[in-house]
């Protein structure tokens, strides 16, 4: 794969986890459902996502792996919740869909670091 287009999937991946973080504290702040995460419930939310972070900067394989799982989790909450809760389906919405471009990316992202490891190792 072109180093454009790792370098497009990584800037993907890396920018999904501050706006899925971001739509939930906005969903904290601005939301009118009943549901919406505040308090320690909101921090469990956002912390996979901001856990992530460093080693997805530095290019490490696991970081991807653990990313596009902490996005599947998003993506099932979500979508729980933007099916039962329509006041605040919007920015469950989003959050579908930051979470699944970001699993997308980190899947593709770790696919191709997996490969070129496995290359070098031979």
């Amino acid at each position: 794969m072109a180093p454009e287009r790792l370098r497009l999937l990584r800037g993907l991946i890396i920018a999904a986890q501050p706006l899925i973080v971001l739509s939930y504290v906005g969903m904290a702040f601005w939301g009118i459902g009943m549901a919406r995460p505040q308090g320690a419930w909101l921090i469990v939310l956002i912390l996979p996502a901001l856990l992530s972070l460093p080693g997805m900067w530095l290019g490490r394989y696991r970081a991807f792996v653990w990313a596009a799982l902490f996005d599947l989790f998003y993506l099932m909450i979500a979508t729980t919740d933007a099916w039962s809760s329509p006041h605040d389906r919007r920015f469950n919405l989003a959050i579908v869909v930051f979470s699944l471009t970001g699993f997308i990316a980190a899947w593709i992202q770790g696919i191709v670091l997996r490969r070129q490891s496995k290359r070098q190792t031979r």
